[in-house]
């Protein structure tokens, strides 16, 4: 059962150096366009956080940048994933607009970096209008990304979302995915044994290989012929 009491991964709340991790404000592929004063409070007030995969964690009131691995974002209920956040996306916009913060669970499918910066704070530099701008770009594709999500389980059956959810890893993190069974089934909102039977048939068929929680694409074209494609 996921606690949100202990599931908070603290970090150490230092401002962002550069010279400390080769991935930063810089790395981002989205923040380093963003305005000077962005990238500038993110540096002074962002805090590093990571995720190993499979660990549940309570989001924040604060606008994420990942820059590694794959976050897989639930619903206020902690019924189902709602939204996959890969290297280069952002999230929680939202909590610049809000005038309550309703926490949600993340999951990490695969160990995971991100920057958090006080969402607050990026509404009192840039003002309401322009990160009302920026929710609005961000609430869009969100939306096409929900629908298309919906539209995916409504018509795909396991195996082939299995495969869907395994290629996205793959081309967000390369061939080599320290994930499980387990926190695929979580993400995808089904049961464990119908993703074990999912990624069996992979191996089989010379697409991945498995070893004790990770697993490794050996063929790409073959894991693109049996994902949905969504």
């Amino acid at each position: 059962m996921y606690d949100a009491a202990s599931a908070l991964a603290v970090s150490s709340g230092d401002p962002i150096s550069e010279d400390h991790r080769p991935q930063g404000v810089r790395d981002h592929p989205v923040l380093r366009l963003m305005p000077d004063e962005v990238q500038d409070l993110v540096r002074r007030k962002g805090q590093m956080r990571s995720g190993r995969a499979g660990e549940s964690l309570e989001g924040r009131a604060a606008v994420g940048f990942v820059l590694d691995g794959a976050l897989a974002a639930f619903d206020r209920k902690n019924m189902a994933c709602v939204g996959l956040h890969g290297r280069g996306a952002m999230f929680g916009w939202e909590a610049s607009l809000a005038s309550a913060f309703y926490p949600v669970r993340f999951l990490p499918l695969i160990d995971t970096h991100w920057i958090e910066a006080p969402a607050a704070e990026l509404s009192d530099l840039m003002g309401q209008a322009w990160v009302e701008h920026v929710f609005a770009r961000h609430a869009l594709d969100r939306l096409s990304r929900v629908q298309a999500e919906a539209a995916c389980n409504a018509v795909h059956q396991v195996p082939h979302r299995t495969a869907n959810w395994i290629r996205r890893l793959y081309e967000t993190s390369g061939p080599e995915l320290r994930t499980t069974q387990s926190i695929l089934a979580q993400a995808m909102g089904v049961q464990r044994t119908s993703v074990n039977a999912a990624v069996k048939a992979l191996e089989r068929d010379g697409a991945l290989k498995l070893s004790r929680g990770r697993m490794v694409v050996t063929d790409p074209a073959r894991l693109h012929r049996f994902a949905c494609g969504c």
